[in-house]
C-alpha cells in the first residue's frame, strides 16, 4: 500500500520542533511539554537561535545544524518565518510536518500571499503538513500529542477531524469525564496541503479507527471527498456549520474557508453516506457509540427503567426516530415478571418505579432483555451507586450516623456482566444517567465503552442514529462515474451560443432520453392552430424566447385551450404582448401533481442536480434534495425518499404512484449532462408532470 503522508506525521520517528523555548507559558512550549508528557518514544530535537537547552532537551541554533534529518518538523514561530523554514528543512531532507502559525488566507490579501508563496515552496520541494493556522493532532496509542492539552483519557475507536482546533484540545477532559476514548485526532487548520478529504482517507484504512468524527466549516474538493467517504466501510458523523449568513462570516475569517448553502452541504454528506449531526457534543457522544456498540439487526428496542419519565421520554424519542417499542411477547413478560413486584411494569418500557434493588436492574433484567430473539437492543436508565451514596449520605449520617464508606459499600452495584452483554449477544447497549464520574457505576460503564448520556433524549437519539448507520452500510457502494452522452448533444449545446430557447432545451433533454412534453415551435397564428390540431386538444400556447426566463410573470403562457379558437386568441396575445416572439404549442398534461428538477454549480462545488416536490407553494415549503452529479439510481431514489412530502409519490388522491424508476432514470441522465457540458451552468425542469405515473418535461429553462 501507497505510503500516505500522514503515516508520517502520525507517528514520526523523530521531531524538528522549532517555538519552543524555556518560557513555559508559550505556546510552542506548552506544545513540547505535552510532547514529552504523552510519552512520545521518538527523538525530538528543539530549534531556538538563543536557549542551549530546553526543559533538558539540547538545543540547536539553525534548522541546518540538527544531527540528522528529522522525520517531521513542527513550526510554532511568527508567521513571515515560516515558508524559508519549510524550505530549510526540505533541504535537510525532512518532507512531513505541523505548522501551528496563524496568519495566513484567514487574515486577508497580504496573508493569503504568504500562503501562496509557502503553497509553491511545499510543491516544488514535495513536502506536506498539516496548517498552517491548526492545533496539531494526536495519536494516543503511538503515543504521541502535539496539542497545547494534555491528553488523560483512554484510548478508544473514536477519530477527529476538524476545521476547529478547540475542538481538539480544549474538550480533551470533556472526553475524558463522559468516558468517550479517543484513537487520533487531527486539526487541520488552513489546509494548504493536507485537507479534511487527506485525513477522512488516511483513517478510513487506518485500523485502530471505528468511527470518524468531523467538524466541517468547508469541503474544498467536493466531489472527491464523495468519493472518499463512499468507499469507507466505517461511519462517518460531522457537524457542518457555514451554511449561514454568519457562519459562512465566521468560517471565512478563522480558516479562510468557503462555506456553501446548507441544502448543498446536507445532500453532499446524504450521497457520501455521512451521519450529519447538529452539535459537536453529538459528534462525540454519537461518534463514540457508533465505534464501540454492535449494529442492531433490526428496530425493536427495549426501555428498562427505574422511573416512568425518563422511560417514556426514551421511547418516545425511539418511536419519532423510525425505531419500535414494541410491547413484549407474553412468555418474555412473564419471565420478567418473575423477578418484580406487582406494581411494576414488564410491557416495553419495563418501569420499576418504586424498586430500589440495583441488582434487578443491572444484572438480573438486562441479560433477560438482551438474550431475547424479540429485542435487537437496549437502553437503560437509573442504574446508581456511589453518586446516590453520596447525594445522600448528609441525612443517613444525621439520623443513623453511617459513614459514607458504609453507604458507598451498602450501595455498590456489579455491571460486570452487563458491560459484557453486547460483545456476547451482538446487540447495542446505551444507558442513561444523571450523575457523573463522581459515581463508580457510571465509571465502569466508561472503562469498558458503554455509552452513556446526561439524559434520556440524547440516548435514545443515539441509539436511532447507529440504526440509521446499520441503514446506510448496507447501501454503501462507489459514488457514480460520469457517463457518456450522444454526440449528437455536445454539437447541439455548442451551436446554440449562449442563447438557448424552452424548444431547443427539451431538443437537448429529448436526446439525452428525458422525455419531453410533446410540442411545435411556430411563427405564425395559422401555424399555431395547425400544430394545436395535430397534437390534440387541448393545447398550452406559449411564448418561446432564449431572452425570457420566467414567461407566466409576463402574460405569456395560455393552458387549458380545448378548440382552434381558443388557441389562435392566445396566440395573438402572447405575439401583442412580445411582438415577433415565436410560440410553442404543448400538449397539456395532468398538473394535479408536480415535481422540479435541475441544476447549479454553487461556488467551489461540481454540478448539483436538485429534485423536490413542485406547485404554487415549491418555494415557500423548500421541500427539496440535492446531490452531486453524476448520479447513480440508488441516489436518485434517495432523493425521491428524503423529501419530506415524498408521500404524493405514492398513489394521491385518485391518481397512480409515480414510476420510481422512469423518474430515477430522468433524474441520472439530467446527472450525465450537467458532467458532460460544463457550459450549461443551470437547468430548471420545472414542472415536470406526469402521464401514468410516468415523467415527462413540460417546460425547461437553460442557462448557458
Amino acid at each position: 500500500m501507497e505510503t500516505h503522508p500522514l503515516d508520517t506525521i502520525s507517528a514520526p520517528a523523530s521531531i524538528g520542533f522549532v517555538g519552543a523555548s524555556s518560557n513555559p507559558a508559550n505556546m510552542g512550549t506548552m506544545q513540547l511539554l505535552n510532547l514529552r508528557y504523552s510519552g512520545y518514544p521518538g527523538k525530538v530535537w528543539p530549534v531556538h537561535p538563543r536557549d542551549k537547552e530546553i526543559f533538558g532537551l539540547p538545543a540547536y541554533a539553525r534548522i541546518a545544524d540538527l544531527p540528522e534529518a528529522p522525520e517531521m518538523f513542527m513550526l510554532v514561530v511568527p508567521t513571515r518565518l515560516i515558508p524559508e523554514m519549510v524550505a530549510d528543512f526540505a533541504r535537510l531532507g525532512t518532507r512531513r510536518g505541523v505548522i501551528v502559525s496563524a496568519g495566513f488566507k484567514e487574515t486577508g490579501a497580504s496573508g493569503a500571499d504568504l500562503e501562496a508563496r509557502l503553497a509553491e515552496i511545499a510543491r516544488r520541494e514535495g513536502v506536506r503538513f498539516l496548517g498552517p493556522n491548526c492545533m496539531g493532532l494526536i495519536n494516543t496509542r503511538y503515543p504521541l500529542n502535539l496539542t497545547a492539552a494534555p491528553f488523560k483519557g483512554d484510548c478508544g475507536g473514536l477519530s477527529l477531524v476538524s476545521q476547529s482546533g478547540t475542538y481538539i484540545i480544549q474538550t480533551l477532559e470533556y472526553l475524558r469525564a463522559r468516558g468517550i476514548g479517543l484513537n487520533k485526532a487531527y486539526s487541520v487548520g488552513n489546509e494548504t496541503t493536507l485537507d479534511l478529504v487527506d485525513c477522512l482517507e488516511y483513517l478510513g484504512r487506518d485500523p485502530d479507527t471505528r468511527a470518524i468524527g468531523m467538524y466541517i466549516e468547508c469541503i474544498r474538493r467536493p466531489r472527491r471527498f464523495l468519493e472518499v467517504a463512499r468507499r469507507i466501510h466505517k461511519p462517518i458523523v460531522a457537524q457542518y456549520v457555514g451554511g449561514t449568513a454568519a457562519g459562512a462570516r465566521s468560517g471565512a475569517s478563522h480558516t479562510g474557508a468557503l462555506a456553501g448553502p446548507d441544502h448543498v452541504y446536507d445532500g453532499l454528506l446524504a450521497q457520501a453516506g455521512v451521519i450529519r449531526v447538529e452539535s459537536i457534543e453529538a459528534v462525540y457522544q454519537v461518534g463514540h457509540t457508533l465505534a464501540s456498540q454492535p449494529v442492531p439487526r433490526g428496530r425493536r428496542m427495549a426501555v428498562l427503567t427505574n422511573s416512568g419519565g425518563p422511560g417514556t421520554a426514551m421511547a418516545s424519542r425511539l418511536d419519532a426516530g423510525g425505531l419500535e417499542v414494541p410491547e413484549f411477547s407474553e412468555a418474555l413478560q412473564a419471565q420478567l415478571r418473575a423477578h418484580l413486584p406487582g406494581h411494576a411494569s414488564v410491557r416495553n418500557p419495563v418501569d420499576l418505579t418504586f424498586h430500589t434493588d440495583m441488582t434487578q436492574l443491572a444484572e438480573t433484567l438486562p441479560r433477560i432483555l438482551m438474550e431475547a430473539d424479540e429485542v435487537d437492543g437496549l437502553l437503560i436508565h437509573g442504574i446508581m451507586d456511589t453518586g446516590w451514596a453520596e447525594m445522600t449520605f448528609p441525612v443517613f449520617e444525621r439520623f443513623f450516623g453511617a459513614t459514607l464508606d458504609d453507604m458507598r459499600k451498602m450501595l455498590n452495584v456489579d455491571v460486570g456482566t452487563l458491560v459484557k452483554l453486547p460483545a456476547a449477544t451482538g446487540k447495542p447497549l446505551l444507558v442513561c444517567s444523571f450523575f457523573g464520574r463522581e459515581d463508580h457505576v457510571l465509571c465502569t460503564f466508561h472503562d469498558h465503552g458503554i455509552p452513556t448520556f446526561d439524559s434520556p433524549e440524547k440516548a435514545a437519539a443515539a441509539m436511532t442514529l447507529l440504526w440509521r448507520w446499520a441503514q446506510i452500510k448496507k447501501a454503501k457502494r462507489p459514488a457514480a462515474e460520469p457517463a457518456p452522452l450522444p454526440e449528437t448533444v455536445a454539437g447541439q449545446v455548442a451551436a446554440l451560443g449562449t442563447a438557448v430557447d424552452e424548444f431547443e432545451a427539451k431538443r437537448i433533454l429529448a436526446a439525452c432520453g428525458i422525455p419531453t412534453a410533446h410540442e411545435q415551435r411556430v411563427d405564425t397564428v395559422d401555424e399555431a392552430v395547425a400544430a394545436a390540431r395535430q397534437i390534440g386538444f387541448p393545447v398550452a400556447v406559449k411564448g418561446c424566447s432564449a431572452q425570457v426566463a420566467h414567461k407566466t410573470e409576463v402574460g405569456l403562457v395560455h393552458l387549458g385551450l380545448s378548440d382552434a379558437d381558443a388557441v389562435a386568441a392566445a396566440a395573438r396575445a402572447v405575439q401583442a404582448g412580445m411582438p415577433g416572439i415565436r410560440l410553442l404549442v404543448s400538449e397539456m398534461l395532468d398538473s394535479r401533481r408536480e415535481v422540479i428538477a435541475g441544476v447549479s454549480r454553487p461556488p467551489g462545488f461540481p454540478a448539483c442536480v436538485l429534485f423536490g416536490l413542485g406547485g404554487v407553494m415549491a418555494e415557500a415549503l423548500e421541500d427539496r434534495a440535492v446531490r452531486l452529479a453524476p448520479l447513480d439510481r440508488g441516489d436518485a431514489l434517495e432523493m425521491m425518499d428524503a423529501l419530506r412530502g415524498r408521500r404524493v409519490l405514492g398513489p394521491w388522491r385518485g391518481m397512480p404512484a409515480v414510476d420510481r424508476e422512469a423518474l430515477a432514470d430522468l433524474l441520472v441522465r439530467l446527472g450525465q449532462l450537467a458532467t458532460a457540458l460544463p457550459q450549461v451552468k443551470e437547468i430548471d425542469l420545472n414542472p415536470i408532470l406526469f402521464v401514468d405515473g410516468r415523467p415527462k418535461v413540460a417546460d425547461a429553462l437553460f442557462v448557458v
